[in-house]
């Protein structure tokens, strides 16, 4: 009993000393605060509404990441939340000249819902008891859902299926793989928490495990197929689903006859990665899969009987890559060998043509690592290549460079893959008057890399007569809720799309209601404004920039000219 005592009374001295640390420290934050600034309240309210109908979101969580403030959304969508803030500096007069609470941004949730974009908060300058207004929107979540059959199986064959959306690059078309899901049991798929869209719908191949492991078995396994049930991706049916909208769908899938494939690969070096793509020839379709095996120098999987492709490249300095087509009929497949070329280099060869502009291309001293001053070449101005294939993979920076020791405007883009690109000219002086190679215009056509071929030069011609193009938007004043002087008017997004032929596409962001283009080149095009960022933009001449004309401004552009333009903003809740 004695020692129960003596436990007791030293928890009991424990306590009482942890008591008294507290109360020191709680004690002198207060004094510490008041070495740093005068702290205060900030209120900040709002709404978060449902951004298809307008309509209040109820019960929403919101808050201010980087604080503890956080609240519900009533019934009407509103939400208040006070912050402990402290001023941070003196603007001379005795206001703040900055405040800034957690990340500055305020964030609401929803399950169901996706956040549109984070709503930047601008916190007041002025002291305590100041509020500032956001409004927040909240998309409602597409679904697509639905089942894939599989013929014969109890539940033992689960397939991996995937979604592909619909985005736009360079001004076309491309479809960009997005996530996947394995099907339960019953054969179920679904896919939420969509953004509203187009997308294709596949399932990838699937073995039928249980006769991978026997011997000398006959192999069978499941081809993918494309939703709705084709086996070729460009004949896919689309997916259009709406916010807030389920797409319901169904596939199946057909047991066949699988065949070992090995295919050698020449001329790969030692240490390479080496990326591997097939397909049906003259379908390329995503879903089918061979891998190489560096242990045998080839590409070996398994495929029902038809015609293919394979595509290979390799990863990193000096590329290489190869195609080949091939059959497999009702047998295994030994051969014939890939061999593998080195990716094209495309020189870029830039004049300038200008009256008064300075040269994008500099040399300047800089200083070397060992601290030797060192003459090093600049250039202001570069060339990038984005590829055309229906299927966006990433164009590992095809962009141009200035070579080592260069004292000329001339720009190589290494490691370029054969395929189609469209060319882009970036400069920081001037704007491109003409793109060239071997005679072919390549702002109406684009550019084509054969395998293992030479590519004639990219011929570029800079000029600085380019017109300037000054700004104002037509917007009408916000609704609900009411936004106080203290909260920064969000940025708008302006756009310059050509609908003549030889005009690059153009953006820039227009703040305070203003905005400005300069070295515009002659041509005619459309001037666009919306309150969001746009990815699904047609980037040239054409039925697609046509369709838009009615939402912005056709204006004509002339050499050295000067342009005033007002442009009504489009609001995503109007389209």
């Amino acid at each position: 009993m004695l020692r129960v005592k003596d436990v007791t009374m030293r928890v009991f001295l424990a306590i009482l000393a942890l008591t008294a640390t507290l109360f020191v420290f709680d004690n002198s934050a207060p004094a510490q605060s008041q070495t740093t600034g005068d702290a205060h309240d900030l209120t900040v309210r709002g709404r978060v509404l449902n951004a298809a109908t307008g309509e209040p979101i109820t019960r929403a969580m919101v808050n201010i990441p980087g604080t503890n403030a956080a609240a519900f959304t009533d019934d009407r969508g509103q939400f208040e939340l006070k912050i402990r803030t402290q001023q941070t500096g003196n603007s001379g007069n005795g206001g703040t000249l900055a405040t800034r609470v957690g990340g500055g941004f305020v964030e609401a949730r929803k399950l169901g819902f996706l956040q549109e974009e984070r709503m930047p908060t601008s916190l007041p300058s002025s002291p305590a008891n100041q509020s500032s207004e956001v409004l927040i929107r909240l998309l409602p979540e597409a679904k697509i859902v639905g089942r894939i059959t599989v013929p014969g199986s109890d539940g033992d064959v689960r397939i991996e299926s995937q979604l592909f959306r619909r985005e736009m690059n360079a001004g076309r078309e491309t479809w960009m793989p997005q996530r996947t899901f394995i099907s339960w049991v019953d054969g179920e798929i679904r896919f939420s928490g969509l953004r509203p869209g187009t997308y294709k719908l596949i399932t990838h191949e699937e073995m039928d495990r249980e006769l991978l492991a026997t011997p000398g078995a006959q192999l069978y396994g499941y081809p993918p197929v494309y939703y709705s049930n084709t086996t070729d991706f460009s004949l896919a049916t689309p997916i259009v689903v709406k916010a807030g909208e389920t797409a319901r769908v169904s596939l199946s899938v057909a047991r066949k006859e699988y065949y070992p494939v090995r295919i050698p690969v020449e001329s790969m070096a030692s240490g390479h990665r080496l990326n591997v793509t097939v397909y049906p020839t003259g379908h390329p379709s995503p879903g089918w899969s061979l891998g190489y095996d560096p242990r045998e120098g080839a590409i070996t999987g398994l495929l029902p009987d038809g015609n293919y492709s394979v595509e290979a490249n390799t990863v990193g300095e000096g590329e290489l890559t190869g195609t080949l087509n091939f059959s497999v009929k009702g047998k295994a497949l030994e051969g014939p060998s890939l061999n593998l070329l080195p990716d094209a280099v495309v020189e870029a060869r830039v004049r300038e043509e200008f009256q008064s502009s300075p040269s994008n291309f500099t040399t300047q001293e800089a200083v070397a690592e060992n601290a030797e001053r060192v003459s090093r070449r600049y250039s202001n101005v570069s060339v990038s290549l984005i590829s055309l294939d229906d299927f966006n993979t990433p164009n590992h920076g095809l962009t141009s460079r200035l070579p080592e020791g260069s004292s000329g405007q001339e720009l190589t883009i290494p490691d370029v893959r054969p395929g189609r690109y469209q060319v882009q000219v970036y400069s920081g002086s001037g704007y491109p008057f003409s793109v060239q190679s071997g005679g072919k215009d390549l702002t109406r056509q684009p550019l084509v890399v054969g395998f293992g071929g030479e590519v004639p030069p990219i011929e570029v011609v800079l000029r600085d007569n380019g017109a300037q193009l000054n700004g104002t938007l037509d917007e009408d004043a916000p609704s609900t809720p009411s936004v106080n002087d203290s909260v920064t008017t969000p940025p708008r997004f302006v756009y310059l799309l050509p609908m003549s032929e030889g005009g690059q596409p153009r953006n820039t962001q227009a703040w305070q209601g203003t905005f400005r283009f300069d070295q515009v080149a002659p041509g005619t095009y459309l001037v666009l404004a919306f309150d969001r960022p746009r990815q699904d933009l047609p980037s040239g001449p054409g039925e697609a920039v046509q369709r838009l004309a009615s939402r912005g401004q056709v204006i004509q552009v002339e050499p050295a000219q000067q342009l005033n333009v007002r442009v009504k903003v489009t609001m995503s809740d109007s389209e």
